[in-house]
């Protein structure tokens, strides 16, 4: 079970505690960290980092002890630095409230509070001093309609299921504390309990499909949307594209989606513009039509008129204003 952890203790004493914060922000660049650090200290600092990687499911835990403000970002050059497209749930540990902004929403979480992130779209975390916080990151397509999901909970303090959510932080916080190597049969096992427990909290009601006799149509409907989520950005994204994929052709990717009420065409549509949404309300630069072709759309008028009849305004009335 791959696992990381690091400490301000690790580096020398002597040094002030505006280098030791320097340092240790910058050690967390160079491991690859997703996020931009920016920490105001004068006269004490402790910082401490551990992160687990249970198969597809990536765990962290981050800790600071400062005397001025600490700062999280996603910024715009990080994103494009990084092209990290995970959903990641942010849980706060600490005492201090915690102030997290996404989208043009901004929530104030209290100790034991989780909310639920876009990795590809800008954010910011934020505590007056010291923070202790618990994240999730897992990919985007282990969850059904994550654009939808995100238009409705990121950064807002999530309050369904409040037993699934208890259960997550007691189990993020046992498994960030095992000091016994698990195999890999546990190790993904646990990932795909914990992928399984925030599904279930971010679940959008009304958004199950209906039950089918089999399991096989559902689990195939599941491997044809994840393809369709990894690829959507492609402009002449085609079934046979997908199903070469998956090891069925054209013809059966539309049969076994019509199975389920749903079409091709449909399913490409819907996340090209979810991903579309999210971006214009997160306040990403550039004119509309760069947000469109990254989404995939290579025809404007469709693009309007698609996103009009979804969401009743057009996508300039959605961007950010400052």
């Amino acid at each position: 079970m791959p696992k990381f952890h690091f400490t301000s203790d690790q580096l020398p004493s002597a040094l002030p505690a505006r280098m030791r914060a320097k340092l240790w922000t910058e050690s967390m660049d160079a491991i690859g960290s997703s996020f931009e650090m920016g920490i105001v200290t004068s006269r004490k600092f402790h910082g401490e980092v551990s992160v687990l990687q249970l198969g597809r499911i990536q765990l962290g835990s981050a800790k600071t002890v400062a005397d001025g403000a600490v700062n999280v970002l996603r910024s715009e050059a990080k994103l494009r630095q990084d092209n990290d497209d995970r959903i990641m749930i942010l849980i706060n540990r600490g005492e201090t409230p915690m102030s997290v902004r996404q989208f043009d929403r901004r929530i104030d979480l209290k100790r034991g509070e989780m909310t639920v992130l876009a990795m590809d779209m800008p954010s910011e975390c934020a505590t007056p001093q010291s923070g202790h916080s618990h994240v999730i990151l897992l990919p985007r397509e282990i969850l059904q309609q994550p654009g939808r999901m995100l238009e409705l909970f990121s950064a807002t303090r999530l309050k369904t299921h409040r037993t699934a959510q208890l259960l997550l932080s007691h189990n993020v916080e046992q498994l960030l504390g095992a000091d016994d190597d698990f195999d890999q049969p546990l190790e993904a096992a646990s990932g795909e309990y914990i992928a399984h427990l925030v599904s279930t909290i971010l679940q959008i009601q009304g958004s199950q499909p209906a039950k089918q006799q089999t399991a096989k149509p559902d689990t195939r409907v599941a491997d044809i949307r994840k393809q369709i989520a990894r690829s959507y950005r492609i402009p002449d994204l085609k079934p046979g594209a997908v199903g070469e994929r998956l090891g069925m052709s054209a013809r059966s990717v539309q049969h076994v989606l019509g199975q389920n009420g749903t079409t091709f065409s449909e399913e490409l549509m819907t996340m090209r513009l979810e991903a579309a949404f999210g971006m214009l309300k997160s306040g990403a630069t550039g004119p509309v039509a760069d947000i469109a072709f990254k989404c995939g759309f290579s025809d404007l008028s469709t693009f309007y008129r698609a996103f009009r009849a979804r969401y009743g305004k057009t996508p300039g009335s959605l961007r950010v204003t400052t």
